[in-house]
């Protein structure tokens, strides 16, 4: 039993190396693998300590470690981890290079004062961008890395083959952008005049929120997360980027790094969410969408803005039941077995 047993955690952990290996030498950037939040978990591996956040940061990484614990017998441990532990060091030292070089890159060439754009609390009626908050910035042009939207053509060979069919026919022009969280809320929309993809998503986290959030699920996230890190590094450093279960299965030069199913291995609280949110609430958003386009430009606004109010309204409210429903619940259980036995 226990060489049958041996045999299987040895597969496992063959799978596992292949797997940290494509991932490595995928054409992507050393970032999406490595993020900055990784950087020292791995430094303090290569001396001989484990961090408890390198295997949630680093899934690839943290599944070997967690196979070298089952039924692995010491010599074999000692020799993987004689290989590993200066790969550890390489990828934080290689990790920080192209952190540092992104920072010591980026250009800005416009930067305006944000006051001066701030019209009052209504201003979305003009601007089509409704987040309920505050100007936090304005976009600015960033010499080297625009250059995209003077050039609205890619190359087939530079880009997400995914990213292109969907974003590059020149037939897909204008929509909506609207950002949702886990519970199907809408945080915010905006009307987009031509249809650019990173950029409405990287410009609606730079101006309206003072720091962007801790996940961000998108299914272009192979393609947004460069677009972010290389133009605001500093307020994307600690924002993991990952491509939703049901859209990863199209991107089939992508590797397992941009996926969120890769994450969900080694961090059990991303099993809980919602990662379909956004599809689903888009979908909603079909309802309007003929009556929208024979509208004109301030009247569409003005009917997107009250249709997703009731929608968050109606949400917030089933929400709301649902915590009412489990406390009664509770006091339910409470009266009947008493503090002492719940």
């Amino acid at each position: 039993m226990y060489i049958e047993v041996a045999a299987t955690d040895h597969k496992k952990l063959i799978n596992r190396i292949r797997q940290l290996l494509r991932q490595l030498f995928a054409s992507e950037s050393i970032l999406q693998l490595v993020s900055c939040n990784t950087i020292a978990p791995l430094e303090m591996y290569s001396e001989g300590r484990v961090d408890r956040k390198l295997a949630p940061n680093l899934p690839a990484f943290g599944m070997i470690l967690q196979n070298l614990r089952n039924n692995i017998s010491p010599e074999l441990i000692e020799l993987i981890e004689t290989q590993l532990k200066p790969l550890a060091l390489q990828l934080a030292l290689e990790s920080r290079r192209v952190f540092e070089q992104l920072k010591l890159n980026r250009t800005v060439v416009i930067q305006a004062d944000v006051n001066q754009y701030r019209r009052g609390p209504r201003e979305w009626e003009l601007t089509g961008c409704f987040y309920g908050r505050e100007l936090q910035r304005l976009r600015p042009f960033y010499e080297g890395r625009d250059v995209e939207r003077l050039n609205a053509r890619a190359s087939r060979d530079q880009i997400c083959q995914k990213y292109y069919e969907t974003y590059k026919k020149e037939k897909l022009t204008g929509g909506l952008m609207a950002l949702w969280c886990p519970h199907l809320v809408c945080l915010g929309f905006h009307k987009m005049p031509k249809a650019e993809g990173r950029d409405d998503v990287f410009s609606a986290l730079l101006c309206y929120f003072e720091s962007p959030p801790s996940i961000v699920i998108y299914d272009f996230a192979c393609q947004l997360a460069p677009y972010c890190r290389s133009r605001e590094p500093d307020l994307f450093k600690d924002t993991l980027f990952v491509i939703d279960e049901m859209h990863a299965n199209g991107h089939s030069s992508c590797s397992q790094a941009c996926f969120l199913s890769n994450y969900m291995q080694t961090n059990a609280d991303l099993l809980r969410i919602n990662s379909s949110a956004a599809e689903c609430s888009n979908s909603g958003l079909n309802r309007i969408r003929k009556s929208v386009s024979y509208m004109s430009e301030n009247h569409a606004i003005l009917y997107t803005h009250t249709f997703l109010s009731v929608w968050n309204r109606r949400r917030e409210r089933g929400l709301q039941k649902e915590t009412d429903d489990q406390a009664k619940r509770f006091e339910a259980i409470y009266e009947i077995h008493g503090r002492d036995e719940i």
